[in-house]
């Protein structure tokens, strides 16, 4: 992305984001399940490569491109493989059709370009190859300044749908609960961490921030070995059909096709 592009990093392993990193990991497990061992792919903004590993593991020849110079050495050092690249996903540095499909999560709404940044993700997508797209539901979002552009449902699909064929509509749902946790965690918590900072209970505050340093104990392990990968799972928030409603439409998810 541009320069002045943000990006946040969900952590799959020791968790403090509650449901949105397990979201993440469900989108690759997804992914996986559309392509095949072999298949030359793409996964832009792969931040510190955990998705790229996922590919990789399953036999995908895999390209991990991020405009953070800072992620793709971690990614490079934490995993080993020399296809992470600094890439902005504006004007990408690879030929004509190099791909066989394109995997791209929670990066469209990073730029205010989404016409421009669908063309290139077109542009390096061989004839009939498979792209692959996630975005949050600006419904459910708290529209960090680093969100430049944020869809509503039928607006991502059809922007998809203006440079792929056979777009097929998936999403990622979460519950009322879910909810409450965010607005309490952005919005409450925040609140309260400034009010006993202005009364100067120092001591108190110390202790409200080490209680709310929640980490998910699901067994999940970081090896640093592809071979050896172990990721958070839930069946909550597993990757559906649109029409399959089961809570509150979080995340949209396009799998299209670049014409032949």
């Amino acid at each position: 992305m541009g320069s002045n592009i943000k990006m946040e990093y969900p952590n799959p392993f020791h968790r403090t984001d509650y449901y949105l990193s397990i979201q993440h990991v469900e989108r690759y497990r997804f992914a996986i399940t559309k392509l095949h061992p072999g298949q030359r792919v793409l996964d832009i903004a792969c931040g510190f490569g955990y998705g790229t590993a996922m590919l990789l593991q399953y036999g995908c020849e895999v390209i991990g491109a991020d405009y953070d110079n800072k992620a793709v050495s971690k990614a490079r050092s934490t995993w080993g493989h020399p296809g992470f690249v600094n890439a902005n996903a504006l004007n990408l540095p690879f030929a004509d059709d190099s791909f066989d499909a394109v995997v791209c999560f929670e990066t469209i709404e990073h730029t205010n370009e989404g016409d421009r940044f669908l063309e290139e993700m077109n542009r390096v997508l061989k004839p009939g190859g498979l792209f692959i797209c996630s975005t949050p539901n600006i419904s459910y979002t708290f529209h960090p300044p680093f969100h430049k552009k944020e869809y509503l449902p039928e607006e991502f699909y059809q922007l998809v749908g203006k440079y792929f064929s056979k777009v097929e509509r998936y999403a990622q749902f979460f519950s009322y609960k879910d909810r409450l946790n965010d607005l309490s965690r952005l919005r409450l918590r925040p609140l309260v961490v400034e009010i006993l900072k202005k009364i100067g209970l120092k001591e108190l505050l110390k202790q409200l921030l080490r209680k709310n340093k929640t980490v998910f104990s699901s067994g999940e392990t970081h090896s640093g070995s592809i071979g050896q990968l172990n990721l958070i799972s839930s069946n909550r928030y597993i990757v559906k059909p649109l029409n399959s409603a089961s809570g509150l439409l979080r995340i949209m998810i396009a799998l299209g096709r670049k014409a032949s």
